[in-house]
C-alpha cells in the first residue's frame, strides 16, 4: 500500500491527473500545446523532490499548492502559468482519492484471491472429514471440516464480489470546478471532464458533481470492514479449535509464546488477524462521519485515514493467508471429539427413527428422556435408550448402535461442499473472462 498511498506514489497520482486534464485543455484549445508537452514530459516525482514540497508545504499551508508551487520550479514560466488550468483542489484531490482506492481494492482483491485458493484447498482435502458441528457453544450434529472451510470460502468470496462490485460503481473522478459550475472551462467544461477520465482509464463522468459527497470512500470502508469481520470470524474460529480441550486445528507456530511457560505455542496469526479487523472497522468508521458536509463542501479532512484503513487491511489478508498457508488439521482429534458426549448428539438420528413407529412428537419426548438422564450421570445414553420399553419395542441394540455412529450422519456435508466448490470456481472462471455486472454478488 506504501506503492499506492506513499508520499512519493501520491505525488505521482497528482501529477498523472493534472498531466491528463493538460493534454485534455491542448486538445481544445484551451491551453497552448506546447505547455501540455512540458507538463506531461515532467510528470514524474522526480521534479518536484520532497524536501522542496514540504518547504512549500511551511509557506502556504496547502498541501496540493505546495506539490504545484515545487513542481512548476521544473516546469518553467510558460507551462507553470497552465498547470491546474480551471480546475479545483477538492477536483484533482478526489480523483486522486478515488484512483489511489481503485488500485489498493485491486491489490485486496488479489490478496483475498490467495486466501481464496488456501480454502478452496482445504475444502477439497476436508469434504468428508467428520467432526463436530457446535451451535451455541453446544455439541449439536456432525458435519465435515470442509463445510467449515467452504463456508468461509463462500463469504470471502461474497467479499471478492462486494469489492468488484464497488469498482464497476466507483469508477471516475471528477473535474466541475469549484462549486460543480464547470465555469472555468465555460461550454467545454463536460467534454474536458471526459477526457481527462478517458486519459486515467476511468469511466463516464458521473452525472452531477460529487465533491460535497463521500458515499463512495464509505461504502469502500464499509466493503473493507465487513472483508476484515468476515476473516475475523474464520481466525476466530481457528483460535478456538487450536485450543487443548479441542486440539482440532494448529497454525504451527513455533515461537515462543511464553516468558514462563515453556510449552506454550500461542495462535499468533489468528490473534493478528483479529486485532488488525478491530482497528479496519474503527478506521472505516470515520468514512461515515466524513459524509457529513458543509453546503457544497467544507474543508474537514480525513484522507489520511484511506492509507490507514488500506495499509491495516493489507496486513490482516496477508496475516490470514499465512494462518491458512500453514494450518494443520487433525483429523483423528476431530474424530474423538466426535465421542465426547458418548452418543448424545445422535438423538435427533434416533428420534426420527423412532418417530417411523410412534410419531416425531412421542418419539421426541422418549429420546429427550434418556438423554436427560444421561446427562444427569445416572448412565450412558445408549444404556438409557435400551433401558426405556418404548424404544426397545421399536429399536433392537444393534439397530442403535448403527443409529449412535456419528461418522455415518454427515447428510449431504459433503456434496455441499462439491456445490459450494464448483460455484466459486464458476465465480473464478467468470473473473478470468471479464468484468461482472456492478454490483453482483451470484
Amino acid at each position: 500500500m506504501e506503492s499506492i498511498f506513499g508520499e512519493r506514489a501520491t505525488v505521482a497520482t497528482v501529477m498523472r491527473i493534472e498531466a491528463a486534464l493538460a493534454e485534455a485543455q491542448a486538445e481544445l484549445g484551451i491551453i497552448p500545446a506546447t505547455a501540455a508537452q512540458t507538463i506531461r514530459a515532467k510528470a514524474q516525482p522526480a521534479f518536484a523532490p520532497a524536501a522542496l514540497i514540504e518547504s512549500e508545504r511551511r509557506r502556504v499551508g496547502h498541501p496540493l499548492v505546495a506539490i504545484l508551487a515545487a513542481w512548476g520550479q521544473a516546469l518553467g514560466d510558460e507551462a507553470a502559468a497552465y498547470l491546474h488550468y480551471g480546475t479545483t483542489t477538492p477536483d484533482i484531490r478526489l480523483t486522486q482519492h478515488l484512483l489511489q482506492m481503485r488500485a489498493a481494492t485491486e491489490l485486496l482483491i488479489c490478496r483475498l484471491n490467495a486466501v481464496e485458493i488456501h480454502l478452496m484447498r482445504l475444502s477439497r482435502e476436508h469434504r468428508a472429514t467428520p467432526m463436530m458441528g457446535r451451535t451455541v457453544g453446544r455439541h449439536a450434529l456432525p458435519i465435515t471440516f470442509g463445510m467449515k472451510t467452504a463456508s468461509w470460502m463462500a463469504e470471502n468470496r461474497r467479499n471478492i464480489n462486494r469489492l468488484k462490485g464497488w469498482l464497476d460503481r466507483t469508477d471516475s473522478g471528477v473535474l466541475a470546478g469549484a462549486v460543480g459550475t464547470y465555469a472555468a472551462l465555460g461550454e467545454q467544461g463536460f467534454e474536458v471532464e471526459r477526457r481527462v477520465m478517458q486519459r486515467l482509464g476511468l469511466g463516464e463522468p458521473d452525472a452531477a458533481d460529487w465533491k460535497g459527497t463521500r458515499d463512495k470512500h464509505a461504502e469502500w470502508g464499509a466493503l473493507l470492514a465487513i472483508a476484515a469481520k468476515s476473516l475475523a470470524r474464520m481466525a476466530h474460529e481457528v483460535f478456538l479449535l487450536q485450543g487443548d480441550d479441542f486440539r482440532e486445528l494448529d497454525e504451527a507456530n513455533e515461537e515462543v509464546g511464553s516468558s514462563t511457560m515453556p510449552h506454550k505455542a500461542n495462535p499468533r496469526r489468528a490473534t493478528a488477524v483479529i486485532a488488525l479487523s478491530r482497528r479496519v472497522v474503527h478506521e472505516s468508521g470515520i468514512l461515515y462521519d466524513w459524509m457529513i458536509s458543509i453546503h457544497e463542501r467544507d474543508q474537514i479532512n480525513n484522507e489520511d485515514t484511506l492509507a490507514r484503513l488500506a495499509a491495516d487491511m493489507e496486513k490482516l489478508v496477508d496475516a490470514a493467508e499465512s494462518l491458512l498457508a500453514r494450518l494443520r488439521v487433525y483429523p483423528d482429534n476431530m474424530r474423538r471429539n466426535l465421542h465426547r458426549t458418548g452418543g448424545l448428539i445422535m438423538a435427533e438420528r434416533v428420534m426420527f427413527a423412532l418417530g417411523k413407529a410412534i410419531g416425531k412428537q412421542h418419539a421426541h419426548g422418549l429420546v429427550r428422556e434418556a438423554a436427560q438422564r444421561s446427562l444427569q450421570g445416572e448412565v450412558g445414553f445408549r444404556e438409557a435408550l435400551l433401558a426405556h420399553a418404548g424404544v426397545t419395542a421399536h429399536l433392537d441394540a444393534r439397530a442403535l448402535d448403527e443409529l449412535l455412529d456419528p461418522t455415518t450422519y454427515g447428510g449431504l456435508g459433503p456434496q455441499t461442499v462439491d456445490r459450494a466448490l464448483a460455484w466459486v470456481e464458476a465465480q473464478r472462471q467468470r473473473d478470468a473472462d471479464g468484468p461482472q455486472r456492478p454490483g453482483e454478488l451470484t
